[in-house]
């Protein structure tokens, strides 16, 4: 689901990017020009910007936030940020030249139809799909609301038909589950007008079965709305702020938050793609020491930017302020640093969850889609099929096992520590198998070094599980 809805993200950064004032009425200029003049961070002089239509003034600022969309284009970049589509309500990944569909979005028109996770797309409306991109076949699945697609999927290998009507999606931005029993999961996917209440909700069902723990994923989480990281800050602060604003005149405007505390830990898991609300959160949990950071960098847009409806038409989105954290922390083009870095999608969970007091991991893979402990994901590469092997990139298969992973370049073997137990493989020991770059096991031969490991094969699928050690 996380790669889909980065796929999104992109496209409303791609549509911040493009001159959208061509055209635009003297009326539209001058309003446009005195309130970058006023509000902007750069505080840009008349002089700056006389003379230039409305594309080159927002150009000359060499600022990518800041933007005046039309009605139109407003409209559209407001049901990106509501995580509104049209569509018929899946999310799309791609393995070995395949595309198929990761997921179904509950109540959407696929979801209708009967389309599964797992059916790979063979054609639509009679266009051959064999060998196409997720971006090709994404774009032959696009449309106007009301149209009506005709797709063929095969689903283990038998071809099925339907014919599908796009409508309005909104794709759910809060998703939760128990991870097992006391450790608690959510994953936000973006900060709507509506996500703070939706939050609440779903950590009070996680919290009325217990919980000692919860893993909260911002990974690809672009940001959104700045009142809505304030909301969902109340939900674990007391008394505190979000985070400090700072002007083009230098005054400093804190972001203030009341709410409550939480009996429990916290595990935040954050990537490159983590932006803006999603920094403004994960910054302002970790200095009040309420959450750990796991994952990756996060992407460093560490500035605020209001809405304008100008009076003449239109909507001017502009860089009004600089955020830094409770403890005074610059974020933007620095972002955030996770206390624990681990790369690859399964590998931060699984350390977020034993980082949380996870013991039993379950993985189950099929067509490069791996869900750990109940979230799936789309990871190609991690966990394949080779001929009649099931072969585990070793990065994830210490991860599972819960081993520390470490690489001798002189001697050229890799080398797994777990509890009292180390495992010595070198680069051309039989065992390990060498592709692209990267190193795997077999499945069989992590289940005889280490304990705790079962597994089971059914056709396309692989499940394994691992307990702690």
């Amino acid at each position: 689901m996380k790669h889909a809805i980065a796929l999104l993200l992109a496209v409303a950064l791609l549509l911040t990017s493009i001159p959208t004032a061509l055209g635009a009425s003297l009326e539209q200029e001058e309003e446009v020009r005195g309130l970058l003049e006023q509000y902007h961070l750069s505080k840009p002089s008349n002089t700056d910007l006389a003379d230039k239509p409305i594309e080159e003034m927002v150009e000359s600022l060499h600022d990518p936030y800041t933007q005046y969309y039309d009605d139109q284009q407003w409209k559209t970049l407001n049901a990106e940020l509501e995580q509104t589509f049209v569509g018929i309500g899946i999310y799309l990944a791609e393995n070995k030249g395949k595309v198929y569909v990761e997921d179904v979005i509950a109540d959407s028109p696929a979801m209708s139809a009967g389309l599964l996770a797992g059916d790979e797309f063979v054609a639509a409306d009679g266009v051959d799909l064999t060998g196409k991109t997720m971006a090709e076949v994404q774009q032959t699945l696009r449309g106007e609301e009301g149209t009506v697609v005709s797709l063929t999927v095969s689903r283990q290998g038998k071809a099925m038909k339907f014919r599908i009507t796009r409508k309005s999606v909104h794709i759910p931005v809060v998703t939760s589950r128990l991870l097992e029993k006391g450790i608690g999961y959510l994953a936000l996917s973006a900060f709507t007008s509506e996500s703070g209440k939706e939050v609440k909700s779903e950590l009070e069902k996680l919290e009325k079965s217990g919980l000692d723990a919860l893993v909260l994923d911002l990974r690809n989480n672009g940001g959104g709305y700045v009142n809505a990281a304030q909301e969902i800050a109340g939900l674990f602060i007391e008394k505190g702020v979000l985070a400090h604003l700072r002007d083009n005149t230098g005054a400093d405007s804190p972001l203030d938050v009341k709410g409550t505390s939480k009996p429990y830990s916290v595990v935040l898991l954050v990537n490159g793609n983590s932006a803006s609300a999603s920094e403004l959160l994960s910054g302002a949990l970790r200095d009040y020491g309420i959450a750990t950071l796991v994952g990756t960098r996060t992407f460093g847009k560490g500035v605020v930017q209001s809405l304008h409806p100008l009076q003449s038409g239109g909507m001017l989105k502009l860089t009004v302020q600089e955020y830094y954290t409770p403890l005074g922390k610059k974020v933007d083009k620095t972002g955030l640093i996770p206390e624990l870095v681990l790369n690859g999608a399964a590998e931060q969970l699984i350390g977020a969850y034993r980082l949380a007091g996870g013991g039993q991991v379950s993985v189950t893979a099929r067509e490069g889609i791996l869900t750990v402990n109940g979230v799936r994901m789309a990871q190609s590469g991690a966990i394949v099929k080779d001929k009649q092997a099931w072969q585990i990139n070793i990065k994830l298969a210490a991860s599972i096992v819960g081993a520390k992973l470490t690489y001798d370049a002189k001697s050229r073997a890799y080398k797994l520590d777990r509890a009292k137990q180390t495992v010595t493989i070198k680069t051309n020991d039989p065992r390990l198998t060498l592709k692209d770059g990267s190193a795997s096991l077999d499945v069989k031969t992590l289940k005889k070094l280490f304990s705790g490991v079962t597994y089971s094969v059914s056709g396309d699928t692989l499940k394994l599980s691992a307990k702690s050690p």
